[in-house]
């Protein structure tokens, strides 16, 4: 039966993930297909790669610096996002902290990014590919509203995966996988409320109604992602890992002394549920 990881974002909350997927390698525990929406999906090739602490890496050497992320970036008009995109999706994977795009490549390239369309305002999936030296996909799906401009793709603009789709279990399962784990970065019985920046979105991208009508509805959308998880869980299909509370990291910490106390509970819990995780591979 074939198994795939499905990781949810959460831009820095992701780094519990981080920790979880580091155990898996630390125990030889390697899953070839990976689809995630967000840092989920961008943390997860580091995963693909078969290089275990190179996330730990990120966030304790440049995740604090200013070319990663803050203001200055979103203000510089050749930039245009709170990330430093040609930092974060360049210099580090090409020289301060190299992607192994070989392993990668023999991977089978089985990364698959969650992206919204802004002008449908519906969900697509795209394939993480080791020539793109650019990382489009990942860029795209982690391009938050307000703090980021629109990534184009092949005439098209995209945004955050997690706007429409936060957990691509069910493009793991119609891809032709059996059954699936699930990465959160919430933890379990949590519930979406409305998004507050419903509205400033509207006014920030005129031209992409369909976008703001996404985001009214993504609550509805995640809360009943998680409630079908649960029925997947209780049939066997899935098995669901998750923070044991929510310690109220924000999407955009950067403060490694505040993150990487939660990627070790991450690789904790990970270490914890070892026997679960063989078990539910090898049924």
């Amino acid at each position: 039966m074939k198994t795939g990881l499905v990781l949810e974002g959460g831009a820095s909350r992701t780094i519990f993930t981080c920790g979880i997927l580091d155990a898996l390698l630390d125990n030889d525990i390697y899953i070839n297909y990976v689809a995630g929406a967000s840092a989920g999906i961008s943390y997860g090739v580091s995963y693909l790669s078969k290089q275990p602490r190179r996330n730990h890496r990120i966030t304790a050497e440049f995740m604090h610096d200013k070319r990663y992320m803050g203001m200055r970036n979103l203000l510089d008009r050749r930039n245009g996002s709170y990330y430093g995109l040609d930092f974060v999706f360049g210099e580090i994977p090409d020289k301060l902290l190299p992607f192994d795009f070989e392993e990668y490549r023999r991977s089978g390239e089985n990364g698959f990014g969650a992206v919204t369309n802004i002008e449908t305002g519906e969900t697509e999936y795209m394939r993480v590919k080791a020539d793109d030296r650019r990382w489009t996909v990942l860029r795209a799906s982690c391009a938050l509203p307000i703090l980021f401009r629109p990534i184009k793709i092949n005439g098209q603009y995209y945004m955050d995966g997690g706007i429409t789709d936060s957990i691509p279990f069910k493009y793991a399962l119609d891809s032709g996988l059996d059954k699936v784990i699930v990465i959160l970065t919430r933890p379990r019985g949590y519930v979406k409320k409305p998004e507050s920046i419903a509205s400033a979105v509207k006014l920030a991208y005129p031209k992409f109604p369909k976008l703001a009508e996404a985001l009214k509805k993504r609550h509805i959308m995640y809360n009943r992602e998680t409630e079908e998880l649960a029925k997947l869980e209780k049939d066997g299909k899935a098995i669901v890992l998750a923070p044991e509370k929510d310690y109220g990291i924000h999407r955009i910490e950067n403060d490694p002394k505040i993150l990487l106390p939660f990627e070790q509970q991450g690789y904790n819990y990970g270490l914890k549920l070892l026997p679960t995780v063989r078990e539910f591979i090898e049924e």
